[in-house]
């Protein structure tokens, strides 16, 4: 049994900063209840709702037991349709269908971008830098949170997520010799993840500060997050703080904040723990609290080169709801009405056309009439009458054309203000492969600025990941050596770097060895000794380092490609550079160069080797003499301008410039 939590356990600053603090989040949750006259929090519960294919539940039937006489089963409980459960009452799934359209083309890849240094102390390392970045992507499987954060995101309008560090050990059995009688283990400490972690959060549960601005993180303070841990996972995680040992199981352990509905309800029998974090850059404070104990309390644990602290969280809009308000607009929200109307004329179409198809009808018999006379219509249903002379059959028109167009043209207003059109649920809008590339192209442009909001809050987890990096990479494994063989094998392959004193000491007559971490990258240097990109992974000691720059994250890196748009883009690329190609290099190098830029290519990847070397561009020139003066050109043609031969009658083995290039043409297009 835990024992009781007390505030007279706490010094006197923490008790003001633990009071402080439980104040604040009480203020932070009640603010989101009135968003311009909505609250927040029920809007998002009615859109997960929504989320979920349907009915509507308007016909609940009555319930009755059923006994079976001839089997003597017992009876059961069965829900006996009234006459009115033969009406439609389906909720389309436009709601869930829209936004895993949109989540299948904002993310498909890991994020990259452009790192720029702030000066030229940290040029050196930029490039690393860069592919530190790339490498957490890729170790973390952080594409994954990503897809969860941007389905928020378009069901919500908002999303929040953190990036920390995270070091998950585990302690586990081995096995070392098997027996069939006796196996032997050995008891030891595993090491599952040790870097910069992200985690994407339920925007239900987060709370920022209520004077945040939009894309603006300078005007955030402060925020919190909540989480619900079993006793095993809070213990493992906070299990050596100084008052774990007071922390109770319970708080409210629902899965979202005052939950209405049992399946927002978590297993009450699994023993929960609520658990309440808190980041302040004012108070430069980290608290988490479970079921009410601050079992943290520490300055913040983020900051940069300069020792500027930073939040962990990261945040966006989908759509701007205000230029003052954090929370969006999701696809959810703006088709909402929309889709409403939708589904009322689709479900009274749905009931016509049934009963033009199952008539209706009256019929002769006794007069054992009780009703008031009015009669409810039903498909396939008889009515007893007084008329006894024959059946009359309710006729019923199928719905008209009006119907059939009304829906059709609800269903492009759905399309219209939720954004995903047509071209983009890969419907055929043209007849050729430029018709579709093209109507794509402008398709996406609706999502262009959601897609922008999502790249700002990456450029805010792009600045976080290298803060942290800087921290754990500076944080070498001692290990201690006593062999004298294996001391003078290590201090051999160390005499080659020059901060080979970093990685060694000597303490009471003991060597201890210093291991940075090993990452494998795609970099190389150059005889200079500076960084160099390089297509093949090696692996490299990451030093302790210091980096402070603007990072920009480009849109395109994450979106799904598209093949038929980047094939139509690499054609129309090399239908303008191979006519200069046929030219001399030191006239349109630089040209070359810049359209490749502008399909956002890398020149290296496409031009030949002497247009990217001046030196051998000089050489070539000299060597195939491709550029005489004027008097020697007249003198030997005997005109007054020198003739080069059209690029267009140019074959590949008559240019070899145009061939090298017309061959990867070739091998793109395929």
């Amino acid at each position: 049994m835990s024992k009781s939590f007390s505030e007279k356990q706490l010094k006197d600053d923490e008790r003001e900063l633990y009071q402080y603090v439980n104040q604040r989040i009480d203020f932070m949750r009640e603010t989101r209840k009135d968003i311009h006259g909505i609250d927040i929090d029920e809007l998002w519960r009615e859109a997960q709702q929504a989320y979920i294919p349907h009915r509507f539940n308007s016909h609940k039937g009555t319930k009755a037991i059923i006994t079976d006489e001839e089997k003597g089963l017992r009876g059961a409980i069965v829900n006996l349709q009234s006459e009115q459960d033969w009406q439609s009452d389906f909720a389309s799934s436009n709601p869930m269908v829209k936004i895993m359209i949109a989540i299948s083309i904002l993310v498909d890849q890991n994020p990259t971008g452009t790192f720029t240094a702030n000066s030229s102390r940290y040029e050196k390392v930029n490039l690393m830098v860069k592919h530190l970045y790339q490498k957490n992507w890729e170790l973390a499987m952080s594409k994954e949170q990503l897809k969860l954060y941007i389905f928020n995101l378009c069901l919500f309008g908002w999303a929040a997520a953190r990036t920390f560090p995270m070091k998950k050990t585990r302690n586990v059995k081995i096995l070392t010799e098997y027996s069939e009688d006796n196996p032997k283990y050995e008891q030891k400490e595993v090491v599952e993840y040790n870097d910069v972690y992200r985690e994407n959060l339920d925007p239900r549960n987060v709370w920022v500060d209520e004077k945040t601005k939009p894309l603006t993180p300078m005007s955030q303070d402060d925020w919190c997050w909540r989480k619900v841990y079993t006793r095993a996972e809070a213990e493992r995680e906070f299990g050596k703080t100084k008052l774990w040992e007071y922390v109770q199981e319970g708080g409210d352990t629902s899965e979202i904040v005052g939950a209405k509905g049992q399946m927002d309800k978590f297993d009450e029998k699994r023993g929960l723990i609520e658990a309440y974090f808190y980041e302040s850059l004012s108070k430069d404070i980290f608290i988490a609290q479970l079921n009410g104990v601050p079992v943290i309390i520490e300055p913040l644990p983020i900051a940069t080169a300069e020792g500027i602290k930073r939040l962990s969280c990261w945040h966006n809009p989908f759509y701007l709801r205000s230029a003052d308000c954090p929370y969006g607009i999701g696809i959810y929200e703006a088709m909402r009405y929309d889709n409403g109307i939708y589904d009322r004329i689709r479900n009274m179409t749905l009931d016509q056309l049934v009963l033009s198809i199952y008539k209706m009808f009256f019929y002769q018999g006794t007069n054992t009439l009780t009703e008031d006379g009015t009669i409810k219509i039903a498909p396939g249903k008889g009515k007893q009458v007084l008329n006894p002379k024959d059946i009359n059959w309710l006729e019923v028109p199928s719905p008209g054309q009006e119907a059939w167009k009304g829906l059709e043209n609800y269903k492009k207003d759905v399309d219209e203000s939720s954004g995903i059109t047509d071209p983009l649920m890969g419907n055929i809008t043209g007849k050729t492969a430029f018709e579709l590339a093209q109507a794509k192209e402008s398709a996406l442009k609706r999502l262009k600025t959601p897609l922008d909001n999502i790249c700002h809050a990456l450029e805010v987890d792009a600045q976080i990941t290298i803060c942290l990096q800087q921290m754990i990479y500076s944080v070498p494994e001692v290990i201690k050596i006593t062999d004298p063989n294996l001391i003078s094998r290590y201090l051999d392959e160390i005499s080659q770097f020059p901060f080979s004193d970093k990685l060694m000491e000597n303490g009471g007559g003991d060597f201890y060895a210093k291991l940075y971490r090993e990452v494998q990258l795609g970099i190389d240097t150059d005889e200079k000794g500076d960084l160099i990109e390089s297509k093949e992974n090696q692996f490299f000691r990451v030093m302790p380092f210091k980096w402070q720059g603007v990072i920009t994250i480009k849109a395109d890196s994450i979106l799904t490609p598209s093949k038929m748009l980047d094939k139509t883009t690499s054609l129309e690329m090399y239908n303008l550079l191979i006519p200069l190609l046929a030219q001399p290099p030191q006239l349109y190098a630089k040209t070359a160069k810049e359209i490749c830029k502008l399909y956002d290519k890398d020149p290296e990847d496409i031009l030949p080797d002497e247009w990217l070397n001046p030196e051998a561009m000089a050489q070539a020139q000299m060597g195939n003499q491709l550029i005489v003066d004027q008097a020697t050109a007249n003198q030997a043609q005997g005109q007054d301008a020198q003739t080069m031969i059209p690029p267009s009658r140019l074959q590949p083995n008559q240019a070899t410039t145009s061939g090298k290039v017309s061959a990867k043409l070739g091998a793109m297009t395929k």
